[in-house]
């Protein structure tokens, strides 16, 4: 079906730096549309600070179709996380988890001077609200870590990076994402199998080479079993 023509002359107006710093540096798809979304939904605010959050972009109608034209084999809500993060990255967009209704909300706002400001006094507000720690004990947490060395936590990853919080040392899992860094390979799913690995074979890395206990049922009751139950006699070989 062809297209019939603008119903007006209003349009949505837009940063010169978008079309000279921005708009040419853009190749993935799904940033262009989330990035050119975003600063359409965004016009229809009033208020400050205008911003978006991951569920206003996701139940996005006109959003949702618009992602499915670039890949009929990948869900809108990947595309999305992938086009934020691109724009994210690029600083085109902030992007702030706060606490709200119970959970994390993640909000966007466009990188200008006065959400900049607005972005550090929620950091600062949300930073007092967290329990004091003494200050040997402070360490950052998994979702702080991910976000700093990885990428933007999107909602598909928040109930992950959680149950991997409760599951592994904290070190470990600072340890596997420095490792995903230096291999230059910023994915999950990557410093997931690490951890995975670790838990199975211990940790080579390790100062003591070897974190887990051996599992001497392993040894008394597998394949060669007789030999330790017997002490090992030659008679046995």
């Amino acid at each position: 079906m062809a297209f019939i023509g603008f119903s007006t002359d209003k349009l949505v107006g837009l940063p010169a730096e978008f079309f000279s710093e921005i708009l040419p540096a853009i190749t993935l798809p799904s940033e262009l549309k989330v990035t050119l979304h975003a600063f359409y939904r965004l016009s229809k605010q009033r208020g400050s600070p205008r911003r978006l959050s991951w569920d206003d972009l996701a139940s996005d109608r006109v959003l949702r179709r618009s992602l499915r034209a670039i890949s009929k084999l990948r869900s809108p809500e990947e595309l999305l996380d992938e086009g934020l993060d691109a724009a994210v990255r690029r600083t085109t967009l902030l992007h702030l988890a706060l606490p709200g209704d119970g959970r994390v909300i993640n909000w966007y706002v466009v990188n200008t001077p006065a959400n900049r400001v607005w972005a550090d006094q929620m950091n600062v507000a949300r930073i007092a609200l967290e329990p004091n720690q003494p200050a040997a004990e402070q360490r950052p947490s998994l979702l702080g870590l991910y976000e700093q060395n990885i990428g933007l936590i999107t909602p598909l990853l928040v109930d992950e990076l959680r149950e991997a919080e409760e599951r592994y040392p904290h070190d470990w899992v600072e340890a596997a994402i420095r490792e995903a860094v230096q291999a230059n390979v910023r994915s999950w799913r990557y410093i997931r199998k690490i951890l995975e690995r670790w838990a199975t074979y211990g940790r080579q890395d390790a100062p003591n080479r070897n974190e887990r206990p051996i599992d001497v049922e392993k040894y008394t009751n597998g394949q060669f079993g007789g030999l330790f139950r017997r002490g090992g006699d030659e008679s046995d070989l």
